[in-house]
């Protein structure tokens, strides 16, 4: 077969079904294997930048790894974002790219001197970058990739295949070969030392005043359940990453809220003062959530079972450990068998009491701006609330649409309100909305998002047209990066270069095949939100809100 047959083969017996792509000639022999691999679902894209998103959208919500294929030089370069992106957020996503000839000139197409630049590139933003150099050893290249993409600590892997020569219709060589039978690894995770699950299950029975700190971890693994079933066990408030809101409900009664520098919410830190012992599950030692967390907690109370690999030198002494999140809990959960510690009621209330009083202040700081235009946000946060069930998928991009639905925004489950992580990639709401409606088409997809961040994405609206993922698309419209225009007026007094003039959204939606509304009046928010919901049965929608702009709520 040829090289493009082999990467074809090699997706099929992985199992994929989705592929996200946008063509170009270093990749159409790829793209002539998968013509004829019937399971695999093609996505066209529209812009490359979406390509690396979609397929990390994919490898959060389904557990398995997203794949996109992308040209060579600005393909690769282009979709590096959502790669990295990928390896903060520990989702696993194989990205397949084509790439300039193994002994090309200087100055080929697409690429510069150094033909192997971008595989280089690769390798600071995920757990393998490989740069394939024959035909025969793409099977045993493919099969490491998806390996390591799923083993571990999730994430992604980087396989490039050089072109025969700068314009040649064929990857690595012209004459098909006959290569090994495909034979896909099985996935690794570390499990738990029964021996450290005995000594902490010993020492969380004798503590009077837990708390359990919970990490993106226990989200990719699924293991919220026993998260939950554990916190109830210990009677103990669970705290999380702000990376990892929607571990635990909002409605569980030991949900303590998130904790990041600066903004952490009000449960969290008052968790923690009365803490004389802190599980942290499903982080790596040495980030900065570790070290934020570090601050808060004293060290001889803090215990880490860490989401990574394996162990490495920042795991040293008893108190770090590193194991599979669901094979922990569940090890753990086992060995307290009967445990049962008395229901704490007096706890349970303040938690209760707390959360209310937070709800109460949001729905008061609301109360003044109920006639603004433009829009005060909190407005169309609390509409959200209103229209939205707890199965609603909720993809927020990044900047401050992201701040005021992190605040107010109900949580039920991981997707009900999903974001970029640490690498904070502009960009991200469109395509982890479409991706995420056509994994879960019975579920309302809600994809948020400043005009700045829309703008950059924009391309592909007519994709979620194109292949029906019918999601509600909210654009809050204040003509500036608004983040960034804040940032400025609060450090200089003035701004420069924040604000732009946004285009008509909403015709730019029907333009695209898409319902489009258009909102100035706060009075009419809801209303437009399900209209918008409505729409949605049929087609995709956009809702665009003339925001104001405002502080950030306190909390």
């Amino acid at each position: 077969m040829h090289a493009g047959e082999a990467v074809a083969e090699a997706l099929r017996e992985e199992g994929v079904e989705r592929v996200y792509s946008v063509p170009g000639s270093h990749i159409h022999p790829i793209y002539d294997g998968l013509s004829r691999v019937k399971s695999i679902r093609f996505v066209t894209c529209k812009q490359e930048p979406n390509v690396s998103l979609m397929a990390d959208a994919y490898g959060r919500l389904t557990g398995k790894p997203g794949v996109c294929v992308v040209t060579a030089g600005p393909g690769c370069l282009n979709s590096m974002a959502g790669v990295a992106q990928a390896y903060g957020a520990a989702s696993p996503v194989v990205h397949i790219s084509g790439a300039v000839p193994l002994k090309a000139a200087r100055e080929a197409f697409h690429g510069v001197d150094d033909p192997a630049f971008v595989h280089g590139m690769f390798k600071k933003i995920t757990k393998w970058s490989a740069r394939v150099e024959r035909l025969s050893d793409i099977p045993e290249a493919m099969a490491k990739a998806f390996h390591l993409a799923r083993s571990g600590r999730p994430g992604p892997v980087h396989v490039e295949l050089p072109r025969l020569s700068d314009y040649s219709e064929f990857i690595l060589q012209q004459e098909p070969a006959v290569l090994p039978e495909y034979r896909p690894i099985a996935t690794e995770v570390p499990g738990p030392d029964a021996r450290d699950v005995d000594r902490l299950a010993k020492r969380l029975m004798d503590t009077r005043s837990p708390v359990i700190a919970a990490g993106k971890g226990i989200v990719r693994k699924g293991a919220m359940g026993e998260l939950a079933e554990l916190s109830m066990k210990l009677q103990a408030p669970v705290i999380f990453a702000q990376d990892a809101i929607g571990v635990i409900p909002e409605a569980h009664p030991f949900f303590a809220g998130h904790f990041q520098q600066h903004r952490s919410h009000p449960l969290c830190a008052e968790a923690l003062k009365r803490a004389d012992l802190v599980l942290a599950v499903g982080m790596r030692a040495g980030t900065a959530e570790m070290s934020e967390l570090r601050e808060r907690a004293p060290e001889r109370d803090l215990v880490l079972v860490g989401f990574d690999d394996a162990a490495d030198a920042r795991y040293d002494g008893e108190e770090r450990r590193v194991a599979d999140p669901k094979l922990f809990l569940a090890a753990l959960l086992e060995r307290l068998g009967s445990y049962q510690r008395p229901r704490e009621e007096a706890l349970i209330r303040k938690l209760a009491e707390g959360k209310a009083a937070v709800r109460a202040s949001l729905a008061a700081q609301n109360e003044p701006h109920k006639s603004d235009k433009p829009i005060y946000p909190g407005l169309l946060m609390d509409a959200m609330n209103a229209v939205l069930d707890d199965h609603a998928v909720v993809a927020s991009d990044v900047g401050n649409c992201q701040m005021w639905a992190r605040t107010f925004r109900r949580i039920a489950t991981p997707e009900s309100f999903m974001q970029s992580g640490v690498w904070n990639a502009m960009s991200y709401g469109l395509p982890t909305a479409i991706v995420a409606k056509m994994e879960f088409p019975g579920r309302d997809v809600v994809a948020l998002a400043g005009d700045g961040a829309f703008l950059m994405t924009i391309g592909d609206l007519p994709t979620a047209v194109e292949y029906g993922a019918n999601i509600l698309m909210i654009v809050l419209n204040d003509g500036a990066f608004g983040q960034t225009f804040m940032q400025q007026s609060n450090l200089y007094g003035h701004t420069y270069g924040t604000a732009f003039q946004s285009p008509d959204f909403a015709a730019i939606a029907r333009a695209c095949g898409a319902e489009g509304i258009h909102v100035t009046d706060p009075k009419e928010v809801e209303g437009a939100l399900r209209k918008g919901i409505a729409a949605t049965r049929s087609r995709p929608a956009l809702v665009e809100v003339m925001a104001g702009r405002h502080p950030y709520p306190r909390i």
